[in-house]
């Protein structure tokens, strides 16, 4: 693994984490917990796939900075979501 790809790694899971920030507090402002937390991991969910799939298309392609950026772009959109929806129904 190159340098490079670790650093768009971090990159990448940077940006989720504040793509997420931005949704909850979308989320807060316009509804309660227990409403925008189940639709923001839907929609993290959805994220996750299609980063996946952009993310296998760049890897085929050899462009592997890119492929990691992809790969990490929905880690804690998805793990953080999950957790909320932990704290709040558990």
């Amino acid at each position: 693994m190159r340098i490079e790809s670790i650093w768009t790694g971090i990159g990448g899971v940077i940006v989720g984490y504040l793509l997420w920030l931005v949704a909850i507090s979308i989320g807060n402002a316009v509804t309660t917990v227990s409403l925008w937390s189940l639709v923001v991991l839907v929609v993290s969910a959805l994220f996750a796939l299609w980063a996946v799939l952009r993310g296998r298309h760049y890897r085929r392609q050899r462009n592997y900075p890119l492929a990691s950026f992809m790969f990490a772009l929905p880690v804690l959109p998805v793990l953080l979501s999950l957790s909320v929806l932990f704290r709040t129904y558990i």
